[in-house]
């Protein structure tokens, strides 16, 4: 792994000695010149690569001196020259691209002609930049309308350009040979921004849950709906009862009592009766329904009983419980009936 990663001495000082000559020839060029190699920035990376692994191994093992300090000026100086080369072919492509694109057709088949680019001779990375800004120039010139600028009326009466759709490559970037198809440079591609968006489908949402949903609509809606119907009708009999409350008012206060009081008496005692004899009938039901058990097995989750409430069951635990839970509860062996 290690030397697929570093270089040894001997190409090392070959691309060293390759990186000082390019940046020499690309000083007073005002197009790229051709590289030693077309692998060339990844050969550069992995020569500081291996000068920084020299570096951390000195500091590590305690090395200093005059080894330490030259290997540290080596690695400064070549990130210097790298950043120089880089930005100066970088610039010097923009120009070439603005210097092909923007010209007027009076200087077309002049002597003044730019050579076309070998991509042969260019690393790969160069080529992928040169490729992004020919898009963002189709793109500025379609927005600044350059042919109606330098044609004039008569633009508009020209038949539009085809307009390719993204990712569209010309075909002599599938030759080899640095002429290309014609020896002359490719025709410009216009490149269409304006492409009909694609509306995604959650693929999440399937044709199942579409089908649940029409025939189970949301039903917090309905018990929404049917509590707001529910109040509305309290409040209806509510305003009905005040009603007749205040009319049965007003007609005791302004007619005469045709009842005697013996009556109202005896009204009052009725109903005295009939509360009794429903606390008594009430709390003989709740005795009657109500079974003491004992636990026997606990079990690891609480149970609901008859009226909603959750009670924990641990064994030799005793519990008044309603007749049916307490018969179930029998039934499957986890308590037994415990008589006082």
């Amino acid at each position: 792994m290690a030397d697929n990663r570093f270089l040894d001495k001997a190409q090392a000082r070959d691309i060293e000695e390759e990186l000082f000559a390019t940046r020499r020839q690309q000083a007073s060029r005002h197009m790229p010149v051709p590289l030693p190699r077309q692998n060339f920035w990844e050969m550069v990376g992995r020569l500081l690569a291996g000068i920084d692994a020299e570096i951390q191994d000195m500091v590590m093992n305690g090395t200093t001196g005059l080894r330490l300090q030259n290997a540290q000026k080596r690695q400064a100086n070549i990130r210097r020259i790298a950043s120089e080369l880089s930005r100066k072919r970088l610039v010097s492509m923009m120009q070439y691209l603005a210097s092909q694109s923007l010209r007027t057709d009076s200087q077309l088949g002049t002597n003044q002609d730019l050579p076309p680019m070998d991509w042969a001779r260019h690393d790969p990375a160069e080529k992928a930049f040169y490729t992004g800004i020919v898009t963002q120039m189709d793109r500025f010139k379609k927005l600044i309308d350059w042919d109606s600028m330098q044609k004039g009326i008569l633009a508009e009466g020209v038949t539009e350009r085809k307009k390719h759709s993204r990712g569209t490559m010309q075909l002599d970037s599938f030759i080899e040979s640095p002429a290309g198809l014609t020896g002359q440079s490719p025709p410009e591609l216009i490149i269409d921004d304006e492409e009909p968006q694609i509306e995604l489908v959650d693929s999440q949402y399937d044709e199942e849950d579409r089908i649940y949903n029409e025939e189970w609509p949301d039903i917090d809606e309905y018990v929404k709906s049917g509590l707001d119907t529910s109040h509305e009708d309290t409040k209806l009999k509510q305003k009905s009862t005040e009603n007749s409350a205040d009319k049965h008012m007003a007609a005791m206060e302004l007619a005469p009592s045709k009842k005697k009081p013996k009556k109202i008496v005896e009204t009052l005692t009725d109903l005295s009766a009939v509360e009794s004899a429903e606390e008594s009938t009430s709390t003989t039901n709740t005795e009657e329904v109500m079974i003491r058990i004992r636990i026997v097995q606990s079990l690891p989750e609480p149970i609901v009983l008859g009226d909603g409430v959750e009670i924990a069951l641990e064994e030799d635990d005793i519990h008044f419980i309603d007749k049916d839970t307490a018969d179930w509860l029998v039934e499957s062996g986890v308590a037994e009936v415990e008589s006082l």
